[in-house]
């Protein structure tokens, strides 16, 4: 497994890996991970992550050489907008290139020691792939490319040049080519990836899902709850959506005489601060916590009255944030404030686990805020899910469904 995110570096990035590590032992499957030893700085670790991975579970950690240090080699003077060109014209395809030639060096090294059958590669970093491909090319040994999100068409990418453009579209073909399977963790990252040809079966959805270990713990009673009604999001904004419109619409609500401020909080769960929501909040409804570990951020899920999903258009109406099924686990109702025909709508509809709210429409957004908001207070009809629908979500049944294709490559 070459994961460049895996703990003790934390987020959502290093969780895919994470869990598919935790339970690839319980198929017949043993993973040897190679990460990075000094990886560039990053704002999240979380070492409980590394306590609930299996003893036998083996982890090299290689040598990187660090894009700070590039900077340094290729700008001593530290000259800040040389520093930004680099970046931009020549450390591509990421920042994380000076971890190639380790990684590929320590991942043959693995090889020769024989019995490795598969290798299995995630991005971001989109050089995880590439150190995949190389020791791929060596050995021959069938490869599952993972793209956690998109590449070429990611809307928080931007190419300085049409030959960075190129360059990046060759190499994101060249990796769909030649790997073997090609997995997304929702269906419109892997429609994106078929514009490169190849069998509708070399394509597969394996969302990123919930560990039903880190629910086992009974939520707290609704007695236990503070006189607010707490709304959660937990983890990072993306750039194309935030929560403007539905901080605007509570502070609407309160102006209105609908609730009153002292009865609302939304707590932004992760390493957002008042600045990242891009709007004002006359009545200080927010609160932040700053990045916390994953069991924290499961147990505020667990501790809040209800969810908040958040995504737009600029960033695709069928992506799927992973924490949408941790929400799902979570057995509080979702507020999702999505694009209404996208796919996370179909998912919170079929699984009857919270109300969806255009993004676009503040007065869908109160109206949906209200339900909650009045049923909490009545404590009257709560969400009442399919928990048939959410047990797809488990993670142990989609680490199952990846052992499958790895059995299915390996005897190929």
């Amino acid at each position: 497994m070459i994961a460049y995110f895996f703990p003790p570096m934390g987020g959502s990035g290093a969780l895919r890996p994470a869990k598919l590590a935790k339970y690839l032992p319980d198929f017949g499957w043993n993973p040897l991970i190679v990460a990075a030893r000094n990886p560039d700085w990053y704002y999240a670790y979380d070492t409980a992550l590394l306590e609930e991975l299996p003893d036998e579970i083996e982890i090299t950690r290689t040598f990187m050489l660090r894009c700070a240090w590039i900077h340094r080699l290729l700008n001593p003077l530290r000259i800040r907008k040389m520093d930004k060109l680099l970046s931009r014209f020549l450390i591509q395809p990421d920042d994380q290139i000076g971890w190639i030639p380790f990684a590929y060096s320590s991942g043959l090294d693995i090889v020769r020691r024989g019995s490795v059958k598969a290798i299995y590669s995630t991005s971001a970093p989109l050089s995880c792939h590439l150190i995949a491909y190389l020791i791929h090319r060596k050995t021959q040994i069938p490869w599952v490319a993972d793209f956690r999100d998109e590449w070429f068409e990611n809307p928080d990418f931007s190419f300085p040049t049409s030959l960075h453009r190129r360059f990046h579209y060759h190499l994101e073909e060249r990796i769909v080519k030649t790997a073997h399977k090609v997995i997304a963790p929702a269906p419109e990252f892997c429609r994106l990836l078929t514009k490169h040809g190849g069998d509708d079966n070399k394509f597969v959805t394996i969302q990123m899902g919930f560990d039903a270990a880190d629910f086992s713990d009974p939520s707290v009673s609704r007695a236990d709850r503070k006189s607010e009604f707490v709304i959660s999001f937990s983890g990072l904004f993306y750039r194309s959506f935030r929560p403007s419109n539905l901080v605007k619409a509570l502070n609407e609500l309160i102006d209105e005489g609908k609730v009153p401020p002292e009865r609302i909080q939304v707590k932004f769960v992760g390493a957002n601060t008042a600045d990242d929501i891009h709007c004002k909040d006359p009545h200080s409804i927010c609160e932040f916590t700053g990045f916390v570990s994953h069991k924290e951020a499961v147990e505020h899920l667990k501790n809040s009255d209800a969810l908040l999903l958040l995504l737009s258009e600029e960033r695709g109406k069928n992506v799927v944030p992973s924490k949408t099924f941790e929400y799902m686990a979570s057995g509080n109702p979702i507020l999702a404030v999505v694009p209404s025909d996208g796919e996370v709508a179909d998912i919170i509809r079929k699984s009857k686990t919270g109300i969806v709210a255009d993004f676009r429409d503040i007065e869908a957004i109160k109206a949906a805020y209200l339900q909650l908001y009045r049923q909490w207070e009545d404590q009257s009809s709560w969400v009442e899910p399919d928990l048939s629908e959410i047990a797809k979500y488990d993670q142990k049944g989609l680490t199952k469904k990846f052992a499958l294709l790895l059995d299915e490559i390996a005897l190929s």
